[in-house]
């Protein structure tokens, strides 16, 4: 038996699925990750200081499969400060916090949180 709608509307409304929009789709049906573009700035006293703080990166944000940008900013007298730009998705935020962690005992940090907009965040 074959039902037949009166509606004309009907058979052209989109699913609730493209209605919500494909970021709020599960991952299996083409849904994309939801990310979020920290900014870190580190200050570091030396050369050596921020080479302490590139190891932490090495050891603790790239085995989580986060791959921060890396610029350098200049301070007052010897000083620099380190910025780290880098994407994150929920479930790796918990490594970004372990390593803010970390490098925040000995020496300044100063984070900021962007949520990815379009272009407007991927222009830095």
């Amino acid at each position: 038996m074959r039902l037949i709608s009166n509606n004309p509307v009907a058979d052209k409304s989109p699913s609730l699925l493209s209605r919500l929009g494909r970021s709020l789709r599960p991952l299996w049906q083409g849904g994309r990750r939801r990310q979020h573009l920290y900014r870190l700035h580190i200050r570091c006293e030396d050369r050596a200081d921020m080479e302490q703080v590139l190891a932490a990166v090495s050891h603790t944000l790239q085995p989580a499969g986060l791959s921060p940008m890396q610029a350098m900013k200049p301070g007052r007298g010897e000083r620099r400060v380190l910025v780290l730009s880098l994407y994150c998705t929920p479930p790796q935020r918990r490594y970004l916090v372990q390593f803010i962690h970390l490098v925040a005992v000995v020496r300044p940090v100063r984070w900021e949180l962007r949520p990815r907009a379009g272009d407007d965040a991927t222009s830095h």
